[in-house]
């Protein structure tokens, strides 16, 4: 059973590297983050920092490759013929979302390398590279159960990675009253932590809780779908 998990590992990771434009989706946080953190260097202002960009990279491939992905599969029948194979349909999700989060730790970890160097911050960095990443392949996974077709998929899809991006990168500009609000976005839990981790303060404990929490319920809400 676990050949067959990682057979359907590989096929997806090729399908993946096979289509132009989720090989865009991996490469344009990588690309974007590198031209705008350095003219934002030398402009000297700081409103762009690295863990924006690497929060860029998790909202963009995780979401955008995941939920119109599995929308479409679904649309084409390419998952339902999944489901009568030996793999349960948890091991299918399992295989799908593990070949994503592959790549969406490739292309963090390029932004963090091509902008910071390989410095020691990069080790505990690499954790919450990972929550985030699994949390937004949870997302993407959400929308391509619960969205009906791709052309609704791919809008949603696009909300949630604006909407996520754009709070975590604003939300300290906002007033105060809305913090209590904002803070319990994973989007911003990521962010406080990787400028917790790069300005030499480690980690933040409640954050990191924060984190686990909503992998906890949304892995909840994957399995409950998946059953419906």
């Amino acid at each position: 059973m676990s050949y067959q998990i990682w057979k359907l590992f590989k096929h997806e990771s090729k399908d993946i590297l096979g289509n132009p434009a989720t090989v865009i989706l991996i490469i344009l946080p990588i690309f974007m983050a590198k031209i705008i953190i350095t003219v934002v260097d030398k402009s000297g202002l700081d409103f762009m920092l690295l863990s924006t960009w690497i929060l860029f990279a998790q909202v963009m491939v995780g979401i955008m490759i995941t939920g119109p992905g599995l929308i479409e599969e679904r649309e084409s029948k390419t998952y339902d013929a999944l489901l009568i194979t030996p793999l349960s349909r948890g091991q299918i999700i399992t295989a799908k979302a593990g070949s994503v989060l592959v790549f969406s730790l490739l292309s963090q970890m390029i932004v963090y390398v091509l902008n910071q160097g390989l410095t020691m911050d990069l080790l505990p960095s690499l954790l919450y590279m990972l929550l985030g990443g699994i949390i937004f392949v949870q997302v993407g996974i959400i929308i391509g159960l619960k969205v009906s077709s791709s052309k609704n998929g791919s809008a949603i899809s696009s909300a949630f990675m604006v909407v996520f991006f754009l709070v975590a990168s604003v939300y300290v500009a906002l007033p105060e009253w809305t913090y209590p609000i904002f803070v319990i976005l994973p989007s911003i839990e990521i962010v406080q932590n990787l400028n917790s981790i790069l300005n030499g303060e480690g980690v933040l404990l409640l954050e990191s809780l924060l984190l686990l929490l909503w992998i906890v319920v949304l892995s909840l809400w994957i399995w409950k779908t998946g059953k419906a």
